[in-house]
C-alpha cells in the first residue's frame, strides 16, 4: 500500500515537511480541490479539475522542502466514483515521486480507514481490468 495509515496523529516536523491537513469535513470535490490550491500553494494557472490536481502534485517546482505531507483526518466525504477517482490521483503522484528524489511524498489517512480506501481501490482496479 502506498498510503501510510496512522493511529495517533502524525508527528512531522513542520520545519522539515511541508505539510498539509484535508479539512475532514470536505464534501464536495470543487472544495477538496479549492483546499489543495491554497494548501499547497498551487500555481495560478490550476484548473479546479482532477487532470489539474494529478499534474500539480507532480509538480512541485514552487515547493523548496524535500519532504511534503498530505494528512487526512478521514477520507473526504465524496461520492465512491470521485473517491476512486482522488485515490488513484494520489497514489499515482506517490508513485511518481518514487522514481524521482527531488521530493518525498506521503500521504496520511487514519489506520480506521484502510479497510474501505482498500475496498475502493480494489474496485477500481477491477473495473479498469474488466474495461480492457
Amino acid at each position: 500500500m502506498l498510503f501510510k495509515f496512522y493511529e495517533k496523529y502524525p508527528s512531522l516536523d513542520i520545519s522539515q515537511v511541508f505539510c498539509a491537513r484535508i479539512d475532514p469535513e470536505t464534501r464536495l470535490s470543487s472544495e477538496l480541490l479549492k483546499s489543495f490550491y491554497y494548501l499547497l500553494w498551487f500555481p495560478g494557472y490550476f484548473g479546479f479539475n482532477w487532470d489539474a490536481l494529478n499534474d500539480c502534485l507532480c509538480d512541485f517546482s514552487w515547493i523548496d522542502s524535500k519532504k511534503i505531507a498530505i494528512i487526512h483526518e478521514r477520507i473526504p466525504e465524496l461520492p465512491d466514483e470521485e473517491k476512486v477517482i482522488y485515490l488513484d490521483i494520489l497514489s499515482h503522484a506517490i508513485l511518481s515521486w518514487k522514481e524521482d528524489n527531488t521530493h518525498d511524498f506521503e500521504v496520511y489517512f487514519k489506520q480506521e480507514d484502510k479497510k474501505n480506501i482498500e475496498k475502493l481501490l480494489a474496485f477500481a482496479r477491477n473495473n479498469k481490468e474488466s474495461k480492457v
